[in-house]
């Protein structure tokens, strides 16, 4: 029984051994080609995995929270130089908000729109993230076979007993 259990200890060591291709440089897929193409350039995986319906959709998605990140940027800049022309001292300087907001209003508006800028920074970095993990992903799919072979039967079952169950078979061919 040791001699059994020994023979089979070494000669299970050749299972253990890693292949040769663990050393070889393997090229690159295409879910890693679709993930660079869209990192460098927005809604390029999309299009390098031929899902070109999904570009747009990328483009829209960066392309409206920048416009947003743009829009809050330029109303923060507005109310830090009325905020400056305010607080300078000097009476000849009037702002674009005189007589409209207090000083404290402005200090307000402007964290306001900070948050919303800070935001708006997130959804860019967001809107990017995603096209790119959306382009990996697609790009495992690619080659899936989508044909309509598969096939399932449902019947019941009966086990040692007499217990009653259901038995499931899906065959793909």
């Amino acid at each position: 029984m040791r001699t059994l259990f020994l023979i089979t200890l070494l000669s299970a060591s050749t299972l253990w051994a890693q292949p040769d291709s663990v050393h070889t440089r393997q090229p690159w897929g295409q879910p890693e080609k679709a993930a660079l193409a869209s990192a460098l350039l927005p809604g390029a995986g999309q299009i390098a995995n031929k899902q070109l319906w999904k570009a747009p959709i990328a483009w829209g998605i960066i392309a409206g929270s920048g416009y947003y990140f743009y829009q809050n940027f330029s109303s923060y800049r507005r109310l830090s130089t009325a905020i400056d022309y305010r607080l300078d001292g000097d009476p000849l300087t009037v702002d674009e908000f005189e007589g409209q907001f207090t000083v404290n209003q402005l200090f307000s508006l402007q964290n306001d729109y900070r948050r919303r800028r800070d935001y708006a920074f997130l959804g860019v970095g967001a809107g990017y993230l995603f096209q790119v993990l959306d382009a990996y992903a697609a790009g495992h799919l690619v080659d899936f076979d989508v044909s309509p072979s598969l096939s399932g039967r449902f019947r019941p079952a009966f086990g040692p007993n007499a217990t009653f169950g259901a038995n499931l078979t899906l065959v793909w061919h």
